[in-house]
């Protein structure tokens, strides 16, 4: 039985697209998170998050949340970070007493239930889309 040319394209494209033996394995996994409710447009909040790596080492090298003019990734005492170490086999939590998400500028109030779209950036795993839980600041 002879393969329609739509199979022998298909295998030819995963053929391409395989792993080379030994590469890395990144396989990163974000848990979706919570962030801080604010009273009025232009407050600031935070984000917190966990990050799960079943593979390789990665780095988390930006974040982005559109409804602030800028997100940042910032240490305890908002010491800027500009990149995080995501070690092999391991999870990371971004919390209010570690790295955490900054957002600034923010373009509307966030009230408590609403659901706030996010990116990361890793330098292996690439974008990864992620939803932030608007919740009560302590």
């Amino acid at each position: 039985m002879p393969f329609s040319p739509f199979v022998l394209a298909l295998a030819a494209a995963v053929i391409s697209f395989a792993a080379p033996p030994g590469a890395s394995s990144v396989s990163i996994t974000v848990q979706h998170g919570k962030i801080y409710q604010t009273a009025k447009a232009g407050d600031p909040t935070q984000g917190f998050l966990q990050i799960h790596n079943s593979g390789d080492a990665d780095t988390l090298t930006a974040a982005n949340c559109p409804l602030a003019d800028t997100t940042s990734l910032v240490g305890p005492g908002h010491q800027p970070i500009i990149n995080l170490a995501i070690p092999a086999n391991s999870d990371v939590a971004l919390a209010a007493n570690g790295p955490h998400l900054q957002l600034t500028g923010t373009h509307f109030p966030i009230q408590f239930g609403a659901i706030i779209p996010c990116s990361l950036t890793f330098k292996s795993a690439g974008v990864i889309s992620v939803f932030l839980f608007a919740v009560p600041a302590p």
